[in-house]
């Protein structure tokens, strides 16, 4: 299995140049949306998020005000998480699936109450991940669209408690010069082992610091493969859970012992 993801996080009207990018490399993207901008930033107007949902791309929740949910109270986390999904639903006239956790921050009770708000899987922001297995509401990406310097992927792993990543990477990670060469690798890995290629970023941040070029350099290189499915976040998510399911219902009946009259 080798699968292509993109999401874009707080909602920014840059995303409409981001959904262009992707339009025109028959790419798909999921676009996480606050009810209010990132620091008080504009966010896509109603009409905009039509646009995208018309065009086929996904829309996520990113809670109503982009705060850290895990050390609100459980009223305050229910609005967050809940309003959120009604709002955007409200606007597109569509079912929100999934969220992404607004500065990657989550524990349990986070957990719980976005499952109990009827959302799919929720990303987070672990990078250097191409997994196709992993927990639904803990979906990791694999690069973000910005120049991090190596002791940020170190971080961001030591954090995630990924040190299997780690050890993989850290070699490869010295040898690149840049996000953009590191993104190539990983998709190469993907290409030759299977796997799942997802990159995540924030359209304004990608505008502040003149990283379009490099950006489509990037898509460019991923884009149009053969035996590639190039899906949403919330179709990755239903792919994992059918596989999932699949198996599991393989290994009971492989495993499960016939009635006496079949034998």
């Amino acid at each position: 299995m080798r699968i292509v993801t993109t999401s874009w996080d707080d909602g920014d009207p840059s995303d409409i140049r981001v959904a262009d990018l992707l339009r025109s490399r028959n790419m798909a993207g999921t676009f996480y949306v606050p009810i209010r901008g990132y620091r008080g930033q504009r966010t896509l107007s109603e009409s905009d998020l039509r646009s995208l949902v018309a065009e086929g791309f996904e829309l996520g929740g990113h809670s109503v005000s982009h705060v850290s949910l895990s050390h609100l109270s459980r009223k305050q986390l229910i609005r967050e998480v809940r309003d959120c999904k009604q709002t955007l639903e409200q606007a597109i006239g569509k079912s929100i699936q999934m969220f992404c956790y607004p500065n990657g921050r989550f524990n349990r009770s986070v957990v719980h109450e976005i499952r109990s708000a009827g959302y799919d899987g929720a990303r987070t922001t672990r990078m250097l991940s191409i997994a196709t297995r992993f927990p639904i509401f803990e979906m990791p990406t694999t690069l973000q669209a910005y120049p991090h310097p190596i002791i940020g992927y170190v971080k961001n792993l030591v954090r995630a408690g990924d040190i299997l990543s780690l050890c993989t990477y850290a070699p490869c990670l010295r040898k690149l010069h840049s996000w953009v060469d590191l993104g190539m690798c990983l998709f190469d890995d993907v290409m030759k082992y299977g796997g799942i290629w997802h990159l995540y970023g924030h359209s304004w941040e990608i505008e502040n610091l003149g990283l379009w070029k490099q950006v489509s350099n990037l898509l460019d290189y991923v884009c149009k493969r053969r035996d590639v499915m190039y899906a949403t976040n919330g179709h990755v998510v239903a792919t994992i859970r059918s596989q999932s399911e699949l198996k599991e219902s393989t290994s009971y009946y492989a495993h499960r012992t016939p009635p006496a009259e079949h034998v």
